[in-house]
């Protein structure tokens, strides 16, 4: 099913780099074109798939979130595809040491992001009916220490595509999400080299997480975005309210 999005418009979210730019490329194999919405300046962006156009907004200002989504609709005439993967991972921390300003800022992208962005993109979607994806992670499901802000954040998102998708239905808009495992994006190991200092090197690291899959690896980003495409397209119609972890069985 190599053009199953053919004619399928789309908006991504964190979408030039990382996972945001694996999903926007395998949307585009699969046929779809849309924007790709990031907060860097669309001139500096490179190796966006023809048919993607990059735009700016910052998922905490829901005006300008508001204003993308209504310029990715007049730019392609409908929408039909969107998720909502931009997020932001904090730097490990106690709880007694947690700061609540970056509590609230890790809250603000990672759950009222999410929000705004379905929130703003129903009206268009209720058009054609839709798909929307939304990105957890396993600590949507589950906790790991030092982790407090980034796992109420990713709960928070995981209760978030439940109550949508009931909302939702009814319109023909399907809502559902992925919980990746670690994936060793950039964002990842820039993280573990910083933790090297005074903990295990980024190859032992990275060795001590592919121990804990069953795989015997870590999953990848095309791994994630493969799942993305299959949440977005006609083989997943009958699928929404569900969360699909992609961790090469972690847990």
């Amino acid at each position: 099913m190599v053009d199953e999005l053919q004619g399928q418009v789309a908006l991504v979210t964190g979408a030039t780099r990382g996972l945001g730019l694996a999903i926007v490329k395998a949307l585009a194999v699969k046929g779809a074109i849309g924007t790709a919405l990031d907060i860097i300046d669309p001139e500096t962006v490179e190796g966006l798939p023809e048919g993607f156009v990059a735009d700016r907004a910052d998922v905490t200002d829901e005006t300008a979130m508001r204003a993308a989504i209504a310029r990715a609709v007049d730019r392609f005439g409908h929408l039909d595809i969107v998720v909502a993967n931009a997020g932001v991972v904090p730097a490990w921390s106690e709880t007694e040491h947690l700061d609540l300003g970056l509590y609230d800022r890790v809250m603000a992208i990672n759950a009222r992001g999410v929000f705004a962005t379905i929130k703003h993109a129903v009206q268009p979607l209720k058009e054609r009916g839709g798909s929307v994806v939304v990105m957890g992670s396993i600590n949507s499901l589950t906790a790991h220490p030092m982790q407090l802000a980034y796992t109420a954040s990713k709960h928070a998102v995981h209760g978030i595509l439940k109550a949508a998708a009931l909302d939702l239905g009814r319109f023909g808009i399907r809502v559902n999400g992925v919980a990746p495992g670690p994936i060793a994006t950039e964002a990842l190991l820039e993280r573990i080299r910083r933790r090297a200092v005074d903990g295990p090197t980024e190859e032992a690291a990275l060795s001590g997480l592919a121990a804990q899959a069953a795989l015997g690896r870590l999953a990848t980003a095309d791994e994630v975005a493969a799942a993305v495409v299959f949440l977005a397209g006609p083989a997943s119609s009958g699928i929404s309210g569900q969360l699909l972890k992609v961790d090469a069985g972690m847990a």
